[in-house]
């Protein structure tokens, strides 16, 4: 400490924000910051007793021109072209034009727009969702994944401002609950953690979250690496029988498959009607694919792809026909799909979940691991009591908007 005897004073602060000392301060109280401040007796007026006890009211600093505004269609193109082109966090199940083909009425869009002066910097799918007399806003009901989009250029302090606009926005439509449901991280342009984070900063927990399994296009032929060894052996025979995979534009061609397969195996009905994959597949032509493994101009099996940005695709519907279940023809299928991609400079190939919570589904989670897929997870975090909410004016926020 040098030659003289270090001795401290302190202060308290009404307000969740601290001014730049010289010396460490420490044991933050809420409500109350208490600063213990190490300084130099030098310094001090010479009595007994050097302990000084100061207050001082720090008023709230505004948000740097932020502002939020509710979805209206006119917004629609501006929303799109921000989600494809501006965005780094932000795909296909976010865009207007995607959650645009659910029938007019189904929800009640909550959606919100974020601008900084009159730039749009970040966009908030949502809907409302009436759940046990209470309304809840979910990010999104009709899709995948939702989640708060923002720009390239979006620092933690930025994200914060405009994740503490929405939870006010929230509060006062008297909203009960916030839902988000976050994309795999395979999904985002680049690294991103900022809304993960602060979520959980901000009062989020996870409600769930689901195995989901992705394979690396952009690491060689890493799924010849990972996946099971004899598919090459497998591939090699199907081939020399005559089996080969092909692209289609037909969606009734491959929908009644996709129809079968799930009511066999799994007791349920596809996402959408033969109606609406036709209608995404009209708005999306050059993004929404059909791929087939046919033999003899028979469908043996069949895949629908979403790129749901320019470096990540996601398979929506995997399914083989009756007759063909005891051939193993999906390895031919993917690989030559892997390849594909890999030629079209994609990074990431996602096959989706494989659980319900923390029922895992290991037969589906197997066959993805087999093809060469391996472990990402998909997270729902919520925000419950929002009316209970207490605006955080803490030192964070506050050093934020300093910034």
């Amino acid at each position: 400490m040098g030659p003289f005897q270090a001795n401290y004073t302190s202060f308290s602060v009404s307000y969740y924000a601290a001014p730049c000392f010289s010396w460490r301060a420490s044991k933050i109280k809420y409500k109350e910051v208490t600063f213990i401040v190490l300084s130099d007796p030098r310094t001090l007026p010479r009595k007994k007793n050097h302990w000084e006890r100061n207050s001082f009211q720090l008023n709230p600093i505004p948000m740097k021109n932020i502002h939020v505004k509710e979805y209206l269609p006119e917004h629609h193109l501006l929303w799109d072209e921000f989600v494809r082109a501006s965005s780094r966090n932000g795909g296909i199940y976010q865009e207007r034009d995607f959650l645009s083909y659910h029938p007019e009425g189904k929800f009640r869009d909550a959606s919100l727009l974020f601008f900084e002066k009159d730039q749009l910097i970040a966009v908030f799918p949502a809907a409302i969702v009436s759940d046990k007399g209470k309304e809840k806003v979910v990010s999104h009901p009709g899709s995948s994944c939702g989640g708060l989009v923002y720009d390239y250029e979006a620092t933690v302090c930025r994200v914060m401002e405009i994740l503490e606009q929405l939870i006010e926005h929230y509060k006062s439509k008297n909203i009960d609950a916030i839902e988000i449901k976050l994309a795999e991280p395979i999904f985002h342009a680049t690294p991103e953690g900022e809304l993960t984070y602060l979520l959980w900063h901000r009062g989020f927990s996870i409600k769930t979250q689901e195995i989901s399994t992705c394979v690396s296009l952009a690491n060689g032929n890493s799924w010849e690496k990972l996946g099971r060894k004899k598919n090459l052996t497998d591939i090699r025979k199907l081939e020399r029988d005559g089996y080969a995979v092909t692209a289609t534009d037909d969606a009734e061609r491959i929908f009644p498959i996709i129809e079968t397969n799930l009511a066999t195996k799994h007791n349920c009905k596809p996402t959408h009607t033969l109606d609406e994959l036709k209608k995404l597949k009209q708005t999306y032509p050059e993004r929404i694919h059909f791929f087939a493994v046919e033999v003899n101009n028979t469908i043996a099996a069949a895949t629908v792809l979403f790129d749901v940005t320019p470096k990540a695709v996601h398979t929506f519907y995997i399914a083989q026909s009756q007759e063909y279940t005891s051939i193993n023809v999906l390895p031919l299928l993917f690989y030559k799909i892997f390849e594909q991609y890999r030629e079209r400079n994609f990074d990431w190939y996602n096959f989706g979940i494989s659980s319900r919570g923390q029922q895992i589904k290991w037969g589906m989670l197997e066959f993805k691991e087999r093809m060469g897929g391996r472990a990402t997870a998909r997270q729902v975090w919520t925000l419950d009591n929002l009316p209970d909410y207490n605006n955080i004016k803490n030192y964070e926020l506050c050093h934020c908007r300093q910034q």
